[in-house]
């Protein structure tokens, strides 16, 4: 039954979706290893099936049906290739592996590594979000790392190889969950979901009374290291991987799935003009002992008015 309901979400988001936003989710859904986690991962999707079709975001899912199912891996990858423009987000639930070698995700047929993976992105070169749910998965922050892309990883190694319950925090929290609203902005961002669904999670073990076997790393920097909920005071990056590094969060930050009403009503152009200058203003900010005060307050004022400009725009709309 459970599986039925889920075949039909799929459907009713793909034939229902609109053109709110360019965006594209493609959702691969490992192999069960059992019953109990088989369901677990159905209803994690379930959850994305329908925060995509609420958002009007196009939504291609591989792992239900089973047409295919020899070679799911053949059919991600196909999907991957086909998809060449608008914002991408890729998003993995089930099991990964490691075998002291090689870290795999587990699919119906043939598993694939995280080097083939990170293969197949590079045939999309937009704006890329890679979120792994998985065990072992936490290799491709070193490994899927690049500028101007988002990678978020349950796990902060490819030796964490227990079952992760990050997916399940993860999935609730970007659909719109309340309580992962931290900037009480009424939408959840990546970086959101990101930190609550960790901070959910060490709850989880912690109320278990157990060692916690993930540890979830986001990376949108490019610089292979990531970082950690801990580093986030709210949405504000604490620290980063080193002194000279540049603060993981800030375009994941930037990325939602549900936008609010506000949200709705930029263009695509407005809103990628509002994210560069978000963007300048923050790294002015993290700039200001470098530069003369009176410099630093007049670009800082250039960018602020732009801002203006672009938001009583919207005022008129």
């Amino acid at each position: 039954m459970f599986r039925i309901l889920l075949t039909f979400l799929f459907f009713a988001c793909t034939s229902l979706a609109s053109a709110k936003q360019d965006l594209t989710i493609l959702l691969l859904i490992g192999s069960d290893g059992s019953t109990e986690y088989g369901d677990a991962f159905r209803e994690d999707a379930a959850v994305w099936i329908e925060a995509a079709r609420e958002a009007g975001a196009v939504m291609k899912v591989v792992g239900i049906e089973d047409s295919g199912k020899d070679n799911d891996a053949e059919i991600f990858k196909k999907h991957l290739t086909e998809i060449k423009t608008g914002q991408l987000w890729v998003v993995l639930i089930g099991h990964g592996s490691f075998d002291g070698r090689e870290a795999k995700f587990n699919v119906r047929g043939p598993d694939f590594t995280d080097d083939e993976l990170v293969l197949w992105l590079e045939a999309y070169q937009g704006q890329l979000a890679l979120i792994n749910t998985a065990s072992a998965s936490g290799s491709l922050i070193r490994k899927a790392s690049k500028p101007d892309r988002i990678v978020i990883t349950a796990t902060k190694n490819e030796s964490e190889i227990s079952y992760t319950h990050f997916g399940r925090y993860f999935s609730k929290a970007i659909a719109g969950a309340e309580a992962a609203d931290l900037d009480n902005d009424e939408q959840v961002s990546l970086l959101e979901a990101f930190i609550h669904a960790s901070n959910e999670t060490a709850l989880f073990y912690k109320s278990e009374g157990r060692i916690a076997t993930e540890h979830s790393l986001l990376d949108d920097t490019g610089d292979e290291r990531g970082s950690r909920a801990e580093w986030f005071k709210g949405t504000t990056a604490t620290r980063s991987a080193d002194k000279d590094a540049a603060p993981d969060g800030e375009i994941a930050g930037q990325q939602v799935l549900i936008p609010n009403e506000f949200e709705k009503r930029l263009t695509d152009e407005q809103r990628k003009r509002r994210n560069e200058l978000e963007l300048d203003v923050r790294a002015l900010r993290r700039d200001r002992s470098n530069r003369e005060e009176d410099d630093y307050y007049e670009e800082l004022e250039a960018l602020l008015i732009q801002l203006a400009e672009i938001y009583e725009e919207i005022s008129k709309s």
